[in-house]
């Protein structure tokens, strides 16, 4: 207070201190200093996130071609994709592939953990191998891929000729009913080492007196994985297979590379489907409505990441 009287000249003091002490309790409010350390943040935040989201939520409802004026539909780009009997299709095929891929790199993932989270001679080796396609970008797994399943050169078709396995060339890509699983497959390589490494992690902060108490009752290795490790592992599956999921739905590298949706639509997901709209065919408009149809599940699935991991965090 002291300070404050200093502050004022003698002549209109009454005022002015009546001002400095409005402007010192401001700065004393911690709710007023929270909003000034924010402020950059959020105003980063509403030009690359909260303007882009709202502009592609105009776009939707807008007849918008590459380089053209916009022209207001309303809702009829909604009405054109959902009249046409192969959106379902496409969104039947985007959980399938997203379901199957998560659930697959989650199998996979936990199982090398566990065999990772024991000490052996060499384990850094088969880490080190493990953790490959991890460090591959998807461009170029996606590539070496395509040439893996080729019909006639590629690396997959020659292996089960020379086993005898088969006895014609298999369209792994070209193939309605080997397409899917091709993708998943990919899928699966490159995305499971991000599994392994968080459950690796979950795995080693496990206390190892539980087992040990666990022994000593009789518990055999079915019984703790089922009541220590599984519980205590439950907020790493949660996080991980939520992001996992986002990521793996999201992502149009693999589909559009390998198959680029077909054949005949039948490996065709909402993200490459909006590709092709907004920027093969330049229609932006739909485009941005297709991504506007699988925003909600997006949605859904960030809010409750974000909630979980706030919750864990102070717990």
């Amino acid at each position: 207070m002291a300070d404050v009287k200093a502050a004022g000249p003698s002549t209109n003091g009454t005022v002015e201190h009546a001002d400095v002490s409005r402007l010192t309790l401001l700065l004393n409010d911690r709710r007023v200093l929270a909003y000034l350390f924010l402020a950059p943040a959020l105003i980063i935040l509403s030009f690359t996130v909260v303007y882009p989201f709202l502009s592609a939520i105009w776009l939707s409802f807008n007849d918008k071609m590459a380089g053209a004026p916009a022209t207001f539909v309303g809702l009829a780009n909604y009405r054109e994709l959902f009249g046409d009997a192969k959106f379902s299709q496409v969104i039947y095929n985007t959980f399938v592939y997203t379901i199957f891929a998560v659930a697959i790199k989650f199998v996979i993932g936990l199982a090398m953990a566990m065999v990772l989270a024991y000490d052996r001679p060499l384990n850094f080796i088969y880490k080190t191998i493990l953790f490959i396609p991890w460090a591959v970008p998807s461009v170029v797994a996606s590539l070496n891929w395509r040439w893996i399943y080729d019909d006639f050169s590629g690396m997959l078709n020659h292996i089960l000729f020379s086993l005898g396995l088969i006895s014609d060339v298999i369209s792994w890509t070209g193939d309605r009913h080997y397409a899917m699983g091709s993708i998943v497959a990919v899928v699966v390589w490159s995305g499971t080492p991000f599994y392994t490494m968080s459950f690796l992690a979950g795995l080693k902060a496990i206390p190892k007196e539980l087992y040990e108490a666990a022994r000593i009752d009789g518990a055999n290795r079915m019984q703790e994985f089922w009541n220590i490790t599984v519980p205590s592992m439950r907020p790493v599956f949660t996080v991980v297979v939520m992001l996992s999921t986002i990521w793996t739905s999201t992502n149009v590298v693999f589909v559009l590379l390998l198959t680029n949706g077909g054949p005949a639509n039948a490996t065709q997901i909402l993200p490459n489907l909006a590709y092709k709209y907004a920027l093969l065919a330049s229609r932006l408009g739909i485009g941005s409505a297709v991504n506007m149809v699988f925003f909600p599940i997006l949605a859904i699935l960030i809010i409750f990441l974000s909630r979980r991991m706030l919750q864990d965090r102070f717990k």
